[in-house]
């Protein structure tokens, strides 16, 4: 998180930040709701102060009991966003783990870790233009991203290690360089589509990853249509 500075302000807006359950915390996230909205209207650069407390109807003042500036606010959001990437990018175990196929389970497991990360991407598409914008102004923002690609390089990387233990993938892949490449061809993907408008139609968008990702990997071709372990949500 941002330290704040000192001053009582800076004291408050500690409190509030570590609290749980309260009118300060409920006011808080109002203002990360509002604030997001006006960012996504606006613009990162033309929103202003005044217009995430109009928005959110407190007063102007209140803003500063909870965050020092709109700098601070977007970097709460972009944390916020992190967060939901973490939580989302959580392996698929259990339910996968009856499936007698080994080729099977590992396009399931592909195709639903996609489809969560298009998920996240999806709730966020607004807030995502802003920040690939913003983080080529703020070190912070920019650090945060790229703590997200290495949390999710590291990921795939690990998966196709393990393949590759099971003999599943040819041992010679750099899976590392593999992991990077996969890793930009859905963030990239999902900028394209869902922060920017280009139409794609979901199931074959989904489905079309998942088979570019199993193939680059060389994983059994004649995996064609997996059972779907989640629904899917709306375009």
């Amino acid at each position: 998180m941002v330290v704040a500075g000192s001053g009582t302000s800076a004291a408050r807006r500690e409190q509030y930040g570590k609290s749980e359950n309260t009118r300060g915390q409920r006011t808080r996230a109002l203002l990360m709701k509002h604030a997001r909205e006006v960012f996504e209207r606006d613009g990162y650069v033309d929103a202003r102060v005044a217009d995430i407390t109009a928005s959110a109807g407190v007063s102007h003042g209140s803003f500063y009991t909870y965050f020092e500036s709109k700098q601070e606010i977007l970097r709460a959001i972009v944390e916020e966003i992190s967060d939901d990437y973490a939580t989302a990018s959580r392996t698929v175990s259990g339910e996968l783990a009856d499936d007698p196929d080994p080729a099977h389970r590992e396009w399931v497991r592909i195709e639903t870790a996609n489809r969560r990360f298009l998920d996240v991407y999806r709730r966020n598409r607004g807030m995502m233009k802003i920040y690939e914008q913003v983080s080529a102004m703020d070190p912070y923002v920019e650090e945060q991203r790229l703590i997200g690609r290495r949390r999710s390089v590291a990921r795939i990387e690990r998966s196709i290690r393990r393949l590759q233990d099971l003999g599943m993938v040819d041992r010679s892949l750099d899976a590392h360089i593999a992991a990077s490449a996969l890793a930009a061809m859905v963030g990239n993907f999902a900028y394209f589509w869902l922060a920017l408008g280009e139409d794609y139609q979901e199931a074959a968008a989904l489905h079309t990853l998942t088979r570019l990702w199993a193939n680059a990997l060389g994983l059994d071709e004649t995996v064609t249509d997996a059972k779907a372990t989640e629904p899917s949500a709306s375009s």
